[in-house]
C-alpha cells in the first residue's frame, strides 16, 4: 500500500511538473509533447539527453507533379540524433555516422568522433527545466521548410520561393505521440513568383505553395538485430561506414545490406513461422480492381520467404481503417496520384547504424497502370463498329499492376534492381516489357504479358539476407554456399549503372526488354509493330473522342521497340561480365562475340530503313490538330505547327538509334576491341556499315525518299559532332574525320560540288536530291575547313597518390 501511495505521488509530481493551464494539451509519449492550439504553439519536455534516437521528415500531402518529384508520402532522410544540453539551449545534433570506431576504447571512439563533424539540426532556447527535465518551444523548429520545398521549386525553375511563417501553421489533428514515437505534423506554405509551367499546373494559385510535413522522433531499436554483411553478388543495398578501430590487414570500409527483422518462432526447423511476420498495408484510397492486384502481386513475396524458411511471415493486407500510412510502426503500400505520369519507388526508414529496416514505404504513381493500357490500346484496336471495350487491355494493366507491387515492396525490403534476369524472366526485380505474341492467324495474344509470380532469383535472393543462422561461424559459410548455389543455377545479377547508361555493355542488362537475344527479339517486334501500323485508325479510339487523340496511341505503338533498340545496341562493343569474386565460381570475362555484334548492327540498320520508318499516309491525315481543352502529352514534336507532322517520328528513332551508336565509350571500346582481336568488329566497320546502309538508294520518291535523306543528315551531323568530341579518344575522331574527307568527293574541288556525295547507282536527275547532297556537302565542306581547335585534347588523370609521393604538404613528410 506504501509503495502504491509512493507510485501516485510520484506520477502526480511528474505531471503537475508542467500545469496544463491556458488551453494546453499534454501528450504522453515517446518525447512528451504539450500543445497551444490557442497560441499556434508547441512545446517539447525534452528529459533524455545525450541519448540516440532517429528522426525523420517527410511530406505528407504533396505538390503532385511527376516533374518537380514532391510526391505525397515522400520520405526524408533517416538520422541518428541526440538531445544535448549547451547552456540555456538543447541542441539536436546529427551523429555523423559515416565514420565510426567500433570499440570498449572509449578514447579511441571519441578520437574517431572528434575527428569529423557533426551536423547541429536546431537550437532550442529553454524556456523552463525542473526535475531533470527542460521544456522547449519547438514551434519554429517544427514549421521549417524541412523538405525543402521552396529550395526544390527554386532549383527546378519554377520560380523563386520562400517559406511564408503567416501562412504555415502545425497541424494539430495529425499531431500525436506513441510509447515509440513521437509524430508532428506542419501545414508549410512557400511563396514566390512563378515563372515554371509545372508548379502553375498543379496548384490553384501558384504564387503560394501549402503542403503538410511530418517530423518523426522514433525510438532506435534495441541491439538484438545483427547485421549480414553485403556482398555485391546478393542483389541487397546496403550501409557502409568507415571502422578506424579496424586492424591493418582487414578492410575499413565496412558494408551490411539492408532488411527487416525477422526471427524464427523455432529456429531449429526447418520451416517455422515468424516472431513478428512482415506486414504491409495498403492505401485504403486504392480503388478496386486496383486495389486486390496489388494485394495479390504484393502477396507473391510469400513463397521467397518460404524457400528461406519462413511459413506464413509475410502479407501484404488493408490498412485498418483510422491508421495514419505515414506512422513509422505500418509498412505501407500508397497509391500515390500526379498530373502526369511517372515513377513508382520503394523507400524506407532504416536505422543508419546496422542497415535494420524499420518502416518500409512504397509509393505506387497512379498513372502508370493507363501507360500499360494504353500500349494495349494501340495493339489490340478494339474499337470497332459495336465495340467500345475489351477486357484484355484492363487484364494486362492489372498483371503489370501485381508485378510493379511485388517490385516495389521488393526495395522495401531490401532488393536492387536486377537488369539481367529478363532473358528468363527470373525476377521481379527487372523492368518487364510486356510479352506481345502473335497468334496462329495474326492476331494480338497479351493473354502472358508479364508472369504473376516471383521469380527463382527473387527466392534465392530472399535467402542470403532471410535466411537463419545458429552462429556467425555458420552464416559466413552458408551465404557462400547459398551463392555458389544461386550462380551453379544459371543466375545472375547485374543492377542500374550498368544497365542504365546508354553506353553501357553488358549484353542483357538492360530495361524494359525481353529475350536473351535482344537482336532476335528486335526483328521480331518490329514484324509486330508493322502489322498493327497497317490497321491503326479509328478502331484505336473510342466512340465520342477527338481525333487528335490517335496520337498518344500512336506514340507507344510506333516507337514500341525504341528499348530492345536499346539492348542490341550494347552488344555493339559489349562486354559480358558479372560482378565477380575472387575464387567464386562466376564466369570470366569475356567480349560478346564478333557473330553476334555484326548480327546486332545489322538489326538495328533494318529498323531504321524507310520501310520501317514511314507512317501509312492515311495515319497522318486520319490525326488533326488539338481541339481546345485538350492539352498535348506525350506527343511528337512538330515543325508543322499545330499539325502533326509525319516525318517526326521517323527523325525520333533515327536520332535515338544514331545517339545509341555513336555513344563515346561504345565507340572507344569497339575501336579497341579490335587491336587486341582482329577477328572483332572495329569502329571503322561500323562507320562503313552506317554510311553503306543509310545511304543506300533504292529509286523511290516522296516519303521513302524524305526519311532517307533526313536520316543521311542526322548520320553527317553525327559523325561531325563526334569529331568534335573530347570524350572519344583523338584516334577515333581522327577516324571520324578521315571518313568525312574520303567518302565524300574532294570537297576543295569546286566543280565536284554539284555532284551526289554518295556514290549511286541512281543516274536519274533528282533537283531535290541534288538539293539535299549539295547540302550536305556544305556542311561538310564548311566543317572540314575550319581552322582545327588548338586546344589541348583532354588527358585522363593519374590515380591520386597523396600523401604517398604527394607534391603537397611535403613540408611535414620526412
Amino acid at each position: 500500500m506504501r509503495k502504491l501511495l509512493l507510485t501516485l505521488i510520484t506520477l502526480t509530481i511528474s505531471l503537475s511538473a508542467y500545469p496544463q493551464s491556458d488551453g494546453k494539451k499534454h501528450l504522453e509519449g515517446y518525447i512528451s509533447v504539450h500543445t497551444h492550439e490557442e497560441k499556434g504553439k508547441i512545446f517539447l519536455e525534452i528529459s533524455d539527453l545525450d541519448k540516440e534516437f532517429l528522426y525523420v521528415n517527410a511530406l505528407v500531402a504533396g505538390v503532385g507533379s511527376n516533374d518537380l518529384g514532391l510526391d505525397r508520402g515522400q520520405l526524408g532522410n533517416t538520422r541518428v540524433v541526440e538531445f544535448r544540453k549547451a547552456g540555456n539551449k538543447i541542441l539536436l545534433v546529427e551523429k555523423n555516422m559515416n565514420y565510426r570506431a567500433i570499440s570498449d576504447n572509449e578514447d579511441e571512439v571519441r578520437s574517431v568522433q572528434d575527428a569529423f563533424a557533426e551536423s547541429v539540426l536546431w537550437g532550442f532556447e529553454i524556456t523552463e527545466s525542473k526535475g531533470g527535465k527542460h521544456m522547449v518551444d519547438a514551434t519554429s523548429f517544427y514549421l521549417q521548410d524541412a523538405h525543402q520545398i521552396a529550395e526544390k521549386l527554386t532549383k527546378a525553375k519554377q520560380g523563386s520561393y520562400k517559406l511564408e511563417a503567416s501562412r504555415s501553421a502545425i497541424h494539430y489533428p495529425m499531431t500525436k505521440n506513441f510509447p515509440k514515437n513521437t509524430e508532428v505534423e506542419a501545414i508549410i506554405t512557400v511563396v514566390g513568383s512563378p515563372t515554371g509551367r509545372h508548379i502553375s499546373s498543379v496548384t490553384p494559385s501558384a504564387e503560394s505553395v501549402t503542403v503538410r510535413q511530418r517530423h518523426s522522433f522514433i525510438e532506435l531499436p534495441d541491439d538484438n538485430y545483427k547485421p549480414r554483411a553485403f556482398d555485391p553478388r546478393a542483389g541487397y543495398f546496403s550501409i557502409s561506414y568507415m571502422d578506424y578501430a579496424t586492424p591493418i590487414s582487414e578492410p575499413i570500409m565496412k558494408r551490411f545490406i539492408s532488411r527487416h527483422r525477422l526471427e524464427k518462432k523455432n529456429p531449429e526447423l526447418e520451416l517455422s513461422e515468424a516472431v513478428k511476420p512482415i506486414i504491409y498495408y495498403l492505401d485504403r484510397g486504392t480503388p478496386e480492381p486496383i486495389r486486390s492486384a496489388l494485394i495479390e502481386g504484393g502477396n507473391w513475396w510469400k513463397d521467397a520467404f518460404e524457400s528461406a524458411g519462413y511459413k506464413n511471415a509475410f502479407r501484404v493486407e488493408l490498412l485498418p481503417e483510422g491508421s495514419d500510412p505515414m506512422d513509422v510502426r505500418y509498412n505501407v503500400i500508397q497509391w500515390v496520384h500526379r498530373s502526369t505520369r511517372g515513377w513508382s519507388y520503394g523507400a524506407s526508414v532504416r536505422d543508419p547504424r546496422t542497415g535494420e529496416i524499420i518502416k518500409g514505404h512504397v509509393s505506387l504513381g497512379s498513372l502508370r497502370v493507363r501507360q500499360d493500357y494504353l500500349i494495349a490500346q494501340g495493339l489490340l484496336q478494339p474499337y470497332g463498329e459495336g465495340k467500345e471495350y475489351d477486357s484484355t487491355m484492363l487484364k494486362m494493366s492489372l498483371d503489370r499492376l501485381r508485378q510493379l507491387s511485388a517490385h516495389e515492396i521488393g526495395h522495401t525490403i531490401g532488393l536492387a534492381h536486377n537488369y539481367s534476369a529478363s532473358p528468363n524472366m527470373s525476377s521481379v526485380m527487372d523492368y518487364p516489357y510486356p510479352n506481345i505474341q502473335l497468334t496462329a492467324k495474326g492476331d494480338i495474344d497479351l493473354s502472358n504479358a508479364y508472369d504473376q509470380h516471383i521469380g527463382e532469383w527473387d527466392k534465392w535472393a530472399i535467402k542470403y539476407g532471410y535466411v537463419h543462422f545458429e552462429n556467425e561461424q555458420d552464416e559466413k559459410i552458408g551465404l557462400k554456399k547459398i551463392l555458389e548455389e544461386t550462380y551453379d543455377e544459371g543466375f545472375e545479377f547485374i543492377s542500374d549503372r550498368d544497365a542504365r547508361s546508354p553506353g553501357g555493355s553488358h549484353p542483357r542488362a538492360h530495361l524494359w526488354d525481353n529475350h536473351a537475344l535482344p537482336q532476335q527479339e528486335l526483328l521480331r517486334l518490329l514484324k509486330i509493330r508493322n502489322s498493327r501500323l497497317k490497321t491503326f485508325g479509328m478502331n484505336a479510339i473510342p466512340e465520342g473522342t477527338p481525333l487528335a487523340t490517335l496520337e498518344e496511341v500512336l506514340v507507344p505503338l510506333y516507337l514500341m521497340h525504341r528499348y530492345q533498340l536499346e539492348a542490341t545496341s550494347k552488344l555493339i562493343g559489349g562486354v559480358d561480365y558479372r560482378y565477380k569474386i575472387k575464387g567464386d565460381n562466376q564466369a570470366e570475362q569475356q567480349t560478346v562475340s564478333a557473330e553476334q555484334q555484326k548480327q546486332a548492327l545489322d538489326a538495328i540498320l533494318t529498323s531504321i530503313q524507310p520501310i520501317h520508318l514511314e507512317l501509312p499516309s492515311d495515319i497522318s491525315a486520319l490525326i488533326h490538330p488539338r481541339p481546345l481543352g485538350y492539352n498535348a502529352q506525350e506527343t511528337f514534336s512538330s515543325r508543322n505547327g499545330l499539325n502533326f507532322d509525319p516525318l517526326a517520328p521517323a527523325e525520333n528513332l533515327v536520332n535515338m538509334t544514331l545517339d545509341l551508336l555513336f555513344e563515346p565509350s561504345r565507340v572507344n571500346r569497339l575501336h579497341q576491341q579490335a587491336l587486341l582481336d582482329k577477328a572483332l568488329p572495329s569502329y571503322n566497320w561500323m562507320l562503313e556499315e552506317l554510311i553503306s546502309k543509310i545511304s543506300k538508294t533504292d529509286n523511290k520518291a516522296g516519303w521513302h525518299q524524305e526519311i532517307q535523306m533526313m536520316s543521311e543528315r542526322i548520320l553527317i551531323e553525327k559523325m561531325i559532332s563526334l569529331s568534335k568530341n573530347p570524350d572519344v579518344s583523338s584516334t577515333v575522331r581522327a577516324l571520324t574525320r578521315s571518313k568525312l574527307q574520303n567518302i565524300y568527293t574532294p570537297l576543295s574541288d569546286k566543280a565536284n560540288i554539284n555532284r551526289s556525295i554518295v556514290h549511286r547507282k541512281d543516274k536519274t536527275p533528282d533537283s531535290v536530291r541534288a538539293s539535299h547532297d549539295n547540302y550536305l556537302a556544305n556542311r561538310i565542306h564548311t566543317f572540314l575547313s575550319l581552322p582545327e581547335t588548338l586546344e589541348p585534347i583532354k588527358t585522363l588523370e593519374i590515380p591520386d597518390g597523396a600523401p604517398i609521393g604527394s607534391r603537397e604538404l611535403i613540408y611535414c613528410e620526412h
